[in-house]
């Protein structure tokens, strides 16, 4: 069984690339943000996190803005709120790397632990309810990818029971 951790993303704003549907605004995005966080000092976790919108069928991004945060300073993209709430967290090798075969195995367990919990359960979309999707985001070091070394954490969204 994966190792699996319990974390509460807090409300926050964050930028918002918007339904990436063409490699251009995946690419903007990148840019924009790749040079944002560079800019932040002592900066010790990604504030990146991609989500698949099963609802419109893409991918989307979200950067957590860090306080003092000014909107001048997100390249002209959207200021939406960061999906927020528990999530049960486990890591799994870069999806690029095996046709995410480990993030589909790392998913699995993690539905599987939700399903078993006494005290928690997978997150359900409804009406009412915030949308919310897995999300992932990349850990290990960018320059490691030429060295095909690279780990997501993999954030599905959960609720107690």
């Amino acid at each position: 069984m994966q190792n699996i951790r319990i974390v509460n993303i807090p409300e926050m704003k964050a930028v918002y690339s918007g339904p990436l549907t063409d490699g251009k605004k995946f690419e903007d995005f990148v840019k924009w943000f790749s040079g944002y966080h560079a800019s932040l000092a002592n900066e010790l976790y990604p504030r990146d996190f991609m989500w698949y919108n099963e609802r419109l069928g893409v991918q989307e991004w979200f950067y957590a803005l860090p306080a003092g945060a000014k909107e001048e300073d997100c390249g002209g993209f959207e200021i939406v709120d960061l999906p927020s709430g528990l999530f049960a967290v486990a890591s799994c090798m870069d999806a690029d790397f095996d046709q995410a075969a480990d993030w589909l195995n790392t998913r699995e367990e993690l539905l599987k632990w939700a399903a078993e919990s006494d005290k928690f359960k997978a997150y359900e979309n409804a009406e009412g309810k915030k949308e919310r999707y897995p999300m992932f985001h990349i850990v290990s070091p960018g320059e490691m990818y030429a060295e095909k070394i690279s780990i997501e954490d993999l954030y599905l969204p959960i609720e107690r029971r």
